[in-house]
């Protein structure tokens, strides 16, 4: 394997982690039962939610193999190509130096006729030698540089299968984890004081989320304000974080595991800061999720989302009232777009199928089923986008996660 894929490698494992950093913790304080049953229900989560951290790392890592698959092909395209032409070179310059071999004559045998054809023949076979051995030795490099980038390309491919054989593991084991948190849900959460209780556990991890955007956001701004640039402005529904993101790039309407920018991009750096406090969880029921914010996606974009991991035929519901728009598209496949009453915009991707037929809806009104339509690669998720102030797509996680999701 390549230093650079290693490079990348690490990158994307270090981003892949760094949720475990930051998430909330929450002592166990209490023997109460209710509030054990609550333990039960986050512990359940986070084992969901480490699942689908590891399987969205791992298919993070199988993008940018693909990524570098991609280059490596173009790259022994262009050298097969470079190759061939220098081939046909060095058979010219053979063929010139045969010709040329006698051109400057033998004295003896030409009785010193024609001395200044004999004067520009000795200059041909001079240039000829001498652009020969040029010729020669830039077929050589060519040729060794195709045999390495074959090497390289096979490497890769290796490494392909590999990872997308643990992706497949990973992917099972964290649909059984999805499996068991719904089933943990849905025997824990048929007592009112343990829904008292979990409300109470979600407020505490939702203070402490507004406190680490509120950091997160002042360190944007001082980091700005060190830089000579201009800080974002806090916008509606935010605890005082700004709505940067990725201007001009696939989300909206494109949605799916897509997204722009440049592989040497930090995936977590843009659209944080953003905290929209006003829904509640898209998907009903359990669901397992990572911050997959600017994760690789095919095309050298990135991910301006978060990936909901749940059966197939999930209900979705409205995070906030608002008005409904059905549509479809080729990445994102059967999606929904919601304008919230708030001023926000959301978009669903990857839906099995619709629920009525748009327009007006309230919160908690099922729109729609969880599936892996579009480029959801046989996967049933749900992508999650918001746009503050229907503008440019902001970091969801922080959002979701707060809405107790």
């Amino acid at each position: 394997m390549t230093s650079a894929i290693r490079r990348i490698f690490a990158a994307a494992t270090a981003a892949a982690v760094m949720v475990s950093v930051t998430a909330p913790v929450f002592a166990q304080t209490d023997d109460d039962p209710a509030q054990q049953a609550a333990l039960e229900i986050a512990a359940a989560r986070d084992r969901a939610n480490q699942a689908a951290e590891d399987f969205f790392a791992a298919e993070s890592r199988r993008e940018l193999l693909l990524l570098e698959q991609e280059r490596l092909q173009l790259e022994i395209k262009d050298l097969a190509s470079e190759v061939a032409e220098l081939k046909r070179a060095v058979e010219l310059v053979a063929i010139a130096r045969f010709v040329s071999s006698g051109a400057t004559g033998i004295p003896i045998l030409t009785d010193l006729r024609a001395p200044t054809e004999q004067l520009h023949g000795y200059v041909l076979a001079t240039v000829v030698a001498e652009s020969g051995a040029t010729t020669l030795d830039d077929y050589d490099e060519a040729r060794v540089r195709l045999r390495q980038k074959e090497s390289d390309l096979k490497d890769t491919e290796a490494a392909l299968e590999r990872q997308k054989n643990e992706l497949v593991q990973l992917q099972a084991e964290a649909e059984v984890e999805v499996v068991q948190l719904r089933e943990v849900e849905g025997q824990r959460l048929q007592d009112e004081a343990v829904v008292a209780a979990l409300a109470a556990q979600q407020r505490e991890e939702g203070r402490q989320l507004v406190e680490l955007e509120r950091r997160r956001a002042e360190a944007a701004r001082v980091a700005a304000a060190n830089a000579g640039g201009v800080a974002a402005p806090v916008s509606a529904g935010s605890s005082d974080g700004n709505t940067t993101g990725n201007q001009g790039i696939s989300g909206g309407e494109a949605g799916g595991r897509t997204g722009g920018g440049g592989v040497g991009t930090n995936p977590r750096s843009a659209g944080a800061g953003y905290l929209d406090q006003t829904i509640i969880c898209p998907v009903q029921g359990g669901s397992a999720y990572g911050d997959t914010w600017g994760a690789p996606r095919s095309g050298g974009r990135r991910h301006q989302g978060v990936d909901m991991l749940a059966p197939a035929g999930t209900p979705l519901q409205a995070v906030i009232g608002g008005v409904v728009s059905q549509r479809d598209n080729m990445l994102g496949g059967i999606t929904i777009s919601l304008q919230g009453d708030n001023g926000n915009r959301y978009y669903y991707a990857h839906l099995s199928a619709y629920e009525g037929e748009g327009g007006r809806v309230e919160t908690a009104q099922v729109i729609g089923y969880v599936g892996d339509t579009g480029n959801a690669t046989g996967i049933p998720h749900l992508h999650f986008e918001i746009r503050p102030n229907g503008g440019v797509p902001t970091n969801p996680y922080p959002s979701v996660r707060a809405a107790g999701c």
